[in-house]
């Protein structure tokens, strides 16, 4: 087996298993930027809406206020603007939701599906639950999601949701009996945004074939580099010292000559060396001529 195989059979293995070690640290690596960067983004998205809540509390609903409930105003409703507002901004970008889900809303389009129920008794079970968040879906439909408890902590939100006698006629006649009943303390909502996951994970998919592919390219074109210095200055010296060396062991066309490979360092060191001994057992042969081959039959 030649020594170029051997070291390039040794190479071939030590970088496939540099590649492997290289190509899950990168997939970890890129899979968990993509959950940060998608836990990022629902973060803002969920900021936005409770930035929205807030601006209708403070801003709009004493506004409104001052008109009378002689006829009812969705527009002081917190739940209303950050909804209608971040509902525009899902004409331009559709994957991404933000809802406030309700088992007792006023709106019935609010109310809370399957898997959204099961968020809301997680709230209400456990006061000291801040937030929750995970994947839910699959395929390109897996979305990441976050949601946070909507807690009743404003009395003036009892003139609206306490009873139907107390609210406004205008409110009734429009929603219906929905929506009431609720109490000072109690988690009465959520609000919850998704954002898809499919995208993000494409690109960590993406870079980590890059990263892989672009391994592999310096591996080969290095692997090659090494291989023509290899014979260029490994290789064919030592090929030129075996075969000086066989020759002079044998005895066979021995003239004090290497071959015309240049050698050099240690090679030449040891062409010397073996030029050398091959001058020492010369002069020995001469003083014991018994001793030397004749016509090559050993005698």
């Amino acid at each position: 087996m030649r020594i170029e195989f051997r070291f390039g059979l040794i190479l071939a293995v030590c970088f496939l298993f540099g590649l492997a070690v290289a190509g899950y640290i990168s997939y970890t690596l890129e899979f968990r930027q993509a959950r940060a960067e998608v836990s990022e983004r629902s973060r803002v998205l969920l900021e936005m809406g409770q930035v929205m809540r807030a601006y209708t509390s403070t801003e709009v609903a004493p506004v409104v206020r001052q008109l009378g409930f002689a006829s009812f105003h969705p527009q002081m409703v917190p739940s209303y603007g950050a909804q209608t507002t971040l509902g525009a901004l899902r004409q331009r970008f559709p994957d991404y939701k933000y809802r406030e889900a309700s088992l007792n809303p006023t709106n019935i389009d609010d109310r809370a599906t399957d898997w959204e129920v099961g968020l809301l008794h997680a709230f209400q079970a456990d006061p000291e639950v801040r937030e929750l968040s995970g994947e839910a879906g699959a395929g390109a439909d897996q979305h990441f999601y976050i949601a946070r408890p909507i807690r009743m902590t404003n009395p003036d939100c009892l003139q609206c949701h306490s009873t139907p006698e107390v609210a406004p006629a205008s409110m009734v006649a429009q929603y219906g009996h929905n929506g009431f009943g609720w109490k000072m303390g109690d988690v009465v909502g959520m609000q919850i945004v998704e954002v898809p996951v499919a995208g993000p994970n494409a690109q960590a998919v993406k870079g980590l074939f890059v990263t892989l592919g672009a391994l592999t390219c310096v591996f080969v074109l290095s692997f090659t580099v090494f291989l023509l210095l290899l014979r260029r200055y490994v290789t064919n010296p030592l090929e030129a010292v075996t075969r000086a060396t066989t020759f002079t062991s044998l005895g066979d066309g021995w003239r004090g000559e290497w071959s015309k490979t240049p050698l050099n360092g240690q090679f030449q060191e040891l062409e010397q060396s073996i030029t050398r001994l091959r001058t020492s057992l010369d002069e020995a042969l001469k003083e014991f001529p018994h001793l030397s081959r004749r016509d090559g039959d050993g005698k």
